[in-house]
């Protein structure tokens, strides 16, 4: 099979001078304009917009409708401040229903495409992996003080500064099924995490990152969401979960990469010092007094 894309985005209504508004109206762009490099490419590519009911407003060209989410982190448990955030999995599953594609891609909405992003992903998959391995590609970090679609050409020629974080998957469209993501939501810390051990399990433990080829960005390095403890823990709680469940599914290879982010992510998080640490941070004041340190530091997650 040719190898193909659908690529799963999750957009929500939000005003057009906000943060996200922004970020949203400048990946939209980068989307159209990366969507007709890859028909001009001959790469097969389409963009499934997957939403709660009511965002159908939040949907643009050249991405479709692409399916209705029933649920959020709320009906889950009651997580404050509140906020809709869906859960990873019901994306997933919602997006690749109705895609034709070999694979998918899911990246956040506040993600940039360089224009020959399909093209360039197509190429790894032929020249560089393989048809069967999944990936992630780390984004730059470019300067904050982009705002409009007419500087775009701009932001392409940053060089930006790679950020090690989770934001971009591509893997084959059979592993959708089976991916073990718990009740995550995105939004918060951790479910990206997870979804590179599920993948990296899923494809029996071939799992690849791209960091020498700048793809993706991101403006600015707002790090705001590490002060929401509530949606930080529940992540938590689900991997850890889900890590177990698939410890007892398959032979996790010790020291592969799905053992080393247990043993240096998920497991350092979840000892009772972390735990009271973020006990602390749940005072007034002090979890938002962490975001300005962190960013101080140059932390990009």
């Amino acid at each position: 099979m040719p190898v193909s894309f659908t690529h799963i985005i999750n957009p929500f209504v939000c005003e057009p001078n906000t943060k996200h508004g922004i970020a949203s109206r400048i990946t939209y762009a980068s989307l159209g304009i990366a969507y007709e490099r890859a028909r001009q490419a001959g790469v097969k590519v389409e963009i499934n917009a997957v939403i709660l009911p009511g965002e159908e407003a939040a949907i643009a060209a050249p991405a479709k409708f692409g399916g209705h989410l029933h649920q959020t982190v709320q009906d889950i448990r009651a997580l404050h401040p509140w906020r809709p955030f869906p859960l990873i999995a019901d994306i997933l599953k919602a997006g690749s229903t109705s895609g034709t594609s070999s694979h998918l891609i899911y990246t956040n909405m506040d993600i940039v495409l360089q224009p020959d992003f399909y093209a360039q992903l197509r190429t790894l998959i032929e020249e560089r992996f393989d048809s069967e391995t999944p990936f992630i590609i780390y984004r730059r970090n470019i300067p904050g003080h982009y705002t409009g679609i007419d500087q775009l050409p701009d932001m392409y020629d940053e060089p930006g500064d790679v950020a090690y974080g989770f934001d971009c998957f591509v893997f084959p469209m059979a592993y959708v099924s089976q991916l073990d993501l718990g009740r995550c939501c995105i939004g918060a810390a951790h479910f990206d995490y997870l979804m590179f051990m599920a993948l990296d399990a899923a494809s029996g433990f071939r799992m690849q990152r791209v960091n020498d080829i700048p793809l993706t960005f991101h403006i600015g390095n707002d790090i705001s969401w590490s002060g929401q403890i509530d949606y930080i823990e529940h992540n938590l709680a689900e991997s850890m979960t889900a890590i177990q469940r698939m410890r007892q599914r398959y032979a996790v290879p010790e020291n592969s990469q799905f053992d080393r982010l247990d043993r240096n992510h998920f497991r350092p998080n979840a000892r009772i010092d972390s735990l009271i640490l973020r006990k602390l941070k749940r005072l007034p004041g002090i979890a938002q007094l962490t975001v300005p340190i962190k960013r101080w530091m140059g932390r990009s997650h």
